[in-house]
């Protein structure tokens, strides 16, 4: 895959390619798109796990490796009933995602890694951490959540994912403003994308925390400016399910500041993932 601007060549590893080179496809092959530079080292030193928001899929992290070192590869996640996996039933359980996303990474991450996660994809990466140290797994040296407030706070009950379409689209419109109009005007687009947008609602207005141990990795809490949803303070409440502390980066830019803010974002992540790698 090319970069957008010039950068270096990215290249990106997937389960036919590493079949195809020799080598047996790996569980996560199914769940994880793994992209890195093609002048960068073939043994990484961290992997980074990107978990996407509703309705989104592994381009969201389109980009990313080209400006992240080489010594990090992003791994982003394919969601089930898109991308590569349109042909699978979405999910609406995000704890029961959650271990299916740890089942397919478990033996994959026997090196350091790291996880980010975009508002409905800070929920999921936080669940599959806590999956991940159930089965044994080592846990992340970092887990980078943004756009979303900790999950002990029952902010995000509701019953929007039941309402008729248009009503619903309206209500989504409203607090992100991010429908595309073709989604309303196209049958098809809206008969493709809408179930998908529609099961990652209710994943996300269904899930209920359950109290655990809290984590042994740091949390790094990124928000929006101008989001109405995260404050520093509520971000900075991330702090109560980790005993490893908990810092918080207020960046330009709304619930999906994401793109707009990717530059920064991405060197402040950076900083932040070196300098979790060292011991």
């Amino acid at each position: 895959m090319g970069g957008d601007d010039g950068r270096d060549r990215v290249t990106v590893a997937t389960g036919d390619a590493h079949a195809g080179s020799g080598g047996p496809a790996r569980p996560a092959d199914r769940w994880v798109l793994r992209m890195r530079h093609a002048s960068g080292p073939p043994d990484p030193l961290l992997r980074l796990v990107c978990v996407p928001y509703a309705g989104g899929g592994a381009a969201v992290y389109h980009g990313w490796a080209e400006r992240l070192p080489g010594a990090v590869e992003p791994w982003a996640v394919r969601m089930p009933g898109r991308d590569a996996r349109l042909h699978e039933p979405p999910r609406t359980d995000l704890v029961a995602t959650a271990g299916e996303l740890a089942d397919a990474l478990a033996p994959s991450l026997t090196e350091p890694y790291a996880f980010f996660g975009h508002s409905l994809g800070a929920f999921l990466a936080f669940e599959t951490v806590r999956a991940l140290r159930r089965r044994g797994v080592r846990e992340p040296v970092l887990l980078a959540v943004s756009a979303r407030n900790p999950p002990q706070q029952r902010t995000y009950t509701g019953s929007v994912h039941r309402l008729p379409d248009d009503e619903y689209l309206d209500v989504l419109d409203r607090r992100y403003g991010a429908i595309p109009p073709l989604l309303r005007e196209d049958a098809q687009m809206r008969a493709l994308y809408l179930p998908i947008l529609r099961a990652d609602t209710t994943m996300l207005e269904t899930y209920r925390y359950v109290p655990g141990p809290p984590l042994g990795c740091p949390v790094l809490a990124y928000g929006g400016a101008e989001d109405p949803e995260t404050t520093a303070a509520t971000l900075g409440a991330w702090a109560e399910v980790t005993g490893a502390g908990c810092t918080t980066a207020v960046l330009p830019g709304g619930h999906f500041f994401l793109a707009p803010s990717r530059e920064p974002l991405l060197a402040h992540l950076t900083d932040e993932l070196l300098r979790a790698l060292v011991p």
